[in-house]
């Protein structure tokens, strides 16, 4: 699976609105490919933000890049 390339303008994200404010929940995307998630966008309770621990610690395993493997359109 091809994952997105790009190292600029990476945020943390949670992988799924209900799972939780540690790590497992936490995915380093850019802008474009957040856009592509199936939630972007959709009302809906937002879950409270990541500790600051957690943002370096989901970068520091993503690596400094996007961490999207998704396949449709957003590569």
């Amino acid at each position: 699976m091809a994952r997105c390339i790009r190292t600029a303008g990476l945020e943390v994200h949670h992988k799924r609105r209900d799972g939780g404010n540690e790590l497992d929940n936490a995915e380093v995307l850019c802008a474009r490919c957040h856009e592509a998630t199936s939630t972007y966008g959709e009302p809906g309770k937002s879950p409270p933000p990541f500790s600051e621990e957690t943002k370096r610690a989901a970068q520091r395993r993503a690596g400094g890049r996007c961490g999207c493997t998704r396949t449709g359109g957003c590569h």
